[in-house]
Parts: C-alpha cells; sequence; structure tokens
C-alpha cells in the first residue's frame, strides 16, 4: 500500500505543480497530508488478493455532481491551503487500487495506467510518474469533458445563427425576364402606337337592354326553344380606331 499511495501522491503533486498556484513548501505541505489522509481511510478498505474490492471507495473523483473531493478537501485543511490553488480539473478520477494506479480525465473518456507495482521495487517510478503527468496534460488540452461538450454544441450553434445573421437574405435565383426595346426611330412604320390599345371611341353604339315583352334574350335560349332559331343581339363587330397605315410603306422624307 505505500508503493501505491505514494504514487497517487506524486501524480496529483505533480497535476498541482503544473496547473496550481502553490509554491514549493506549500505544495510539500499538501502532499503530507494527502499521504495521511491517505493511510488513514484506505487502512480498513485494502485487499491485495481482491484488488477490484472497495474500489470505489478508493478512488479520488471530481466531477459536476462532486466538485471537490472529500479527501482532498480534508488534505487542503491539514495543510491549510486552499483547494482552488490546487488547479486541478473540473472532472478526473484517480484510482489506488492493489498493485496499480490508474487515471482518467473526464466522465467518458478511457482509463490509464499511471503506474503498474509488484512485490519488486519499481526502478522506473519516477519516468512512470513523468509520463503519466504528460499523458494527463495532452488529455486535460485535447480531451473534451461533459460540461466542455455542452460548451462547444453551444458555440457552434451560436457561430452558425451569428453567420447566418451577418450573411442576410440570399438573393433570387430566379432570372427576371427581360423586356422587348421598342423602336423609338419617329420615321419608322413600326410605332408601338400600332401595338398598343387605342383611346375609347365614344361613336360605338352601346348593347340593347331587353325588355320583358321581347321575345329573345341575351343569354342561351331555354331548352324548349332549342332547335329554334331566335335573333342574335347586336354586338360590334370591329372597333374604328381611325385611318390605318400600312406598316409595309416607307415614308420617303423627299416628297412633300
Amino acid at each position: 500500500m505505500k508503493e501505491e499511495i505514494a504514487a497517487a501522491v506524486f501524480f496529483t503533486t505533480r497535476l498541482v505543480k503544473r496547473y496550481g498556484c502553490l509554491d514549493n513548501d506549500r505544495r510539500e505541505r499538501f502532499a503530507a497530508a494527502l499521504t495521511s489522509v491517505l493511510f488513514e481511510n484506505y487502512k480498513n478498505h485494502w485487499h491485495p488478493s481482491a484488488p477490484t474490492k472497495g474500489q470505489a471507495y478508493r478512488c479520488l473523483r471530481m466531477n459536476r455532481v462532486q466538485l471537490q473531493d472529500p479527501v482532498l478537501q480534508q488534505a487542503c485543511e491539514q495543510s491549510a491551503v486552499r483547494y482552488q490553488d490546487l488547479g486541478l480539473p473540473l472532472e478526473i478520477t484517480v484510482w489506488v487500487d492493489p498493485g496499480e494506479v490508474s487515471c482518467r480525465y473526464g466522465e467518458h473518456s478511457t482509463p490509464f495506467c499511471v503506474s503498474a507495482l509488484d512485490n519488486r521495487r519499481d526502478r522506473e517510478f519516477s519516468r512512470r510518474i513523468h509520463d503519466a503527468v504528460e499523458r494527463a496534460s495532452l488529455d486535460i488540452q485535447s480531451g473534451s469533458s461533459s460540461d466542455e461538450e455542452d460548451g462547444v454544441m453551444d458555440k457552434s450553434m451560436s457561430s452558425n445563427s451569428s453567420l447566418r445573421s451577418l450573411s442576410g437574405p440570399c438573393p433570387p435565383t430566379s432570372l427576371e425576364a427581360k423586356t422587348i426595346p421598342t423602336v423609338s426611330n419617329p420615321n419608322s412604320v413600326y410605332r408601338f402606337s400600332e401595338f398598343s390599345p387605342g383611346a375609347p371611341q365614344t361613336w360605338v353604339r352601346e348593347k340593347r337592354k331587353g325588355f320583358p315583352g321581347d321575345s329573345f334574350s341575351s343569354g342561351c335560349p331555354p331548352s324548349q326553344f332549342s332547335n329554334q332559331k331566335g335573333f342574335k343581339a347586336y354586338r360590334a363587330a370591329f372597333t374604328f380606331a381611325g385611318p390605318r397605315v400600312d406598316k409595309y410603306h416607307w415614308v420617303c422624307k423627299s416628297r412633300s
């Protein structure tokens, strides 16, 4: 148990050294207090024959539900250190098991081994702890916890909405119909007035209104008189719009 607790304390102290704001004196006091607290808490929950037994109890864990680990809080109180000055990640779990110390950054990440111990003395203890700290640092920089994943999604949604608001409405893809140009030559016979509707003529007779005594109607005849030929209502066949100009006649300017 000594080697496992020493590995866990050394690993935690290296993280505090990198991300916390403690000087050497306060960091050494915190390491000594953490070692004492771990020995006191784990001495009755250590089972070398069954390493997984009591694993949930022998862990330092912080997440959104439990912002501060009670063991680390007790070590901070004994060493007169503020918990916020440790600078530990918001979501991290350190398991201290017989023969192995492992760590996991974030609630959904894959755990990795910090130090594997056996009956022989680990000669590469310091190097393994250093590599574990470096790996944890990479996970802290590149990994994403549950809070960070929600923050990334919110940022992406807000950025997309801001881009849509800045881009403005898209221009219509359909092209407008082009207008046919008119001839502006005053001597040309293809004048616009020939194709435009003429002015209303006042001398055209209006349609005669029917009277009850008439034997015919302006609408369709009844079914019983469908075979008989009735009178037709008067309709203007054409509208007199003035003398017609022959569009094939070219005007000669030399003639007076």
